[in-house]
């Protein structure tokens, strides 16, 4: 049987509160059984005290503890006026249900018997007053009758028994009572608990196993709900991140599927249309048509080179060889290739280094060449002419900014977002017709991350597309 993560937690928060009410419990019920024994104890020898100093006020004022002594029911007077500031109970008209009178010794008396535990000696042990108090009986306390300085008697009485009478025995058992009423109300209180403990948290964790199950099946359209503020509600945020990024990697992966096919199918079908064509003598079998298949050979290589690009990119395995380079040499040498290219399509091509001469970097030259050659390549072939290109370059402390801007036409917001999609190309002012494969943004985007780096699109000042690339300037340092 599989034991529910609900029912583990109230049996934990169960355990615990039941394992603090005994611990609780049994300190309580020790100090009050130690404690106010001992409570009572201090308070019946501060009685004894006051007691004492009564007796003492009584017999200077008699002329002394004899005087005292000879008058009639002097004993007793003395009691109800000591009764009369501590309000002691009358003495019980019966003895005790443990008295034992058939042993021949005085019946243990109970707490309020402070009469029967007290007697008044001279200075020679000879009890004045009260019933002696034989030794065997127990432990004795006695102060002194002191009067004008001098000590003229003395005040004994016999400590309480360990037994406790029937008050402390019903204070101890109201105590104890309430004491378990307390716990069956926690008790109640942690079940009642433990529910909504249940409900409030157990409940969204089941919500987010049943959902991740559901992910894990294929339903990526599903979602939790996040009104929560804590932890949980975190994780379902995350959870439906996650299920967001694998919609859209699904719907990516899909339309990946369906562009390459397109892509491959567009240079296979001309390869076979021109094939066709020289096998049923359409086309005659010369140079002109062989360098045509050749130049659609060639773009199919292309492509293929591409995709194994991005796929080693994909597998963290873009091979880099870093090395130390200049970048203001670097970007002189790109903007000297293109710039023939850019005045045969009616387009300048400016390069901006400011005040940098030199500018040592640690970078792989070959994948920059490519990454660069890729964006200015994307520039030339989309930028109408008259237009202008403008490169730059900036050093901004331990990073290197590079950007590209060119003239329109540009794109929109949301065509500016997905530029680096593989295949993607905006089937407005920038079209397939233009050629390319559609990649080489894509390829750009994961040099830069090899270098440590990214690379945005924005639009530019000049009305066309921003592409700006920043970099560490030792890139070869792991991050």
């Amino acid at each position: 049987m599989r034991i529910r993560l609900a029912h583990t937690q109230a049996l934990v928060l169960l355990s615990a509160v039941l394992l603090t009410l005994l611990c609780m419990g049994a300190l309580t019920a020790w100090n009050l059984r130690h404690g106010f024994s001992e409570f009572l104890a201090v308070r019946d020898v501060e009685r004894l005290e006051q007691f004492a100093a009564l007796v003492s006020e009584q017999a200077a004022q008699a002329g002394g503890l004899d005087a005292l002594a000879a008058q009639d029911d002097g004993f007793q007077q003395l009691l109800r006026a000591f009764g009369r500031t501590q309000s002691l109970r009358p003495r019980p008209p019966h003895p005790p249900p443990d008295a034992h009178p058939e042993d021949g010794r005085p019946p243990p008396r109970g707490r309020e018997d402070f009469r029967e535990r007290v007697a008044i000696y001279n200075l020679n042990g000879q009890a004045l007053w009260g019933q002696g108090l034989p030794p065997d009986l127990g432990p004795v306390v006695e102060r002194p009758l002191v009067i004008r300085g001098d000590t003229v008697g003395m005040v004994r009485m016999l400590k309480l028994k360990p037994v406790p009478s029937a008050i402390e025995t019903n204070f101890l058992t109201s105590q104890y009572q309430s004491m378990l009423g307390v716990s069956g109300v926690l008790l109640l209180a942690a079940l009642l608990g433990a529910r909504w403990v249940s409900a409030h948290w157990v409940r969204p964790l089941i919500d987010i196993q049943t959902a991740t199950q559901q992910i894990a099946q294929g339903a990526l359209e599903t979602r939790l709900n996040t009104t929560r503020t804590d932890e949980l509600g975190d994780a379902a945020r995350n959870i439906n991140h996650m299920a967001e990024g694998l919609q859209q990697l699904e719907a990516t992966r899909r339309q990946w599927i369906a562009n390459m096919s397109h892509e491959l199918r567009t240079p296979l079908t001309v390869l076979r249309g021109e094939m066709q064509a020289l096998i049923d003598g359409v086309m005659p079998n010369n140079p002109q048509a062989l360098l045509s298949l050749r130049e659609e050979v060639l773009k199919l290589n292309a492509l293929v080179d591409d995709l194994h690009l991005l796929a080693m990119a994909d597998l963290k395995a873009l091979p880099c060889y870093f090395e130390e380079l200049d970048a203001v040499f670097l970007l002189h040498h790109i903007a000297q290739r293109f710039a023939l290219q850019a005045q045969q399509r009616g387009l300048t091509l400016e390069l901006d280094t400011g005040t940098l001469q030199t500018l040592t970097v640690h970078w792989d030259a070959k994948r920059m060449e490519q990454l660069l050659g890729n964006l200015l390549d994307n520039s030339l072939r989309y930028t109408h002419a008259p237009g202008l290109l403008r490169l730059s370059l900036i050093a901004d402390g331990e990073q290197v900014l590079i950007r590209l801007e060119d003239s329109a036409p540009g794109l929109s917001a949301q065509d500016l977002s997905r530029v680096f999609e593989p295949l993607f190309r905006a089937e407005a002012s920038r079209s397939r017709h233009a050629g390319g494969s559609g990649l080489g943004l894509s390829i750009c985007e994961q040099i830069a991350k090899a270098h440590q780096g990214h690379i945005s699109a924005s639009a530019s000042t000049l009305g066309g597309v921003l592409m700006t690339l920043t970099l560490p300037q030792d890139a070869g340092q792991p991050s």
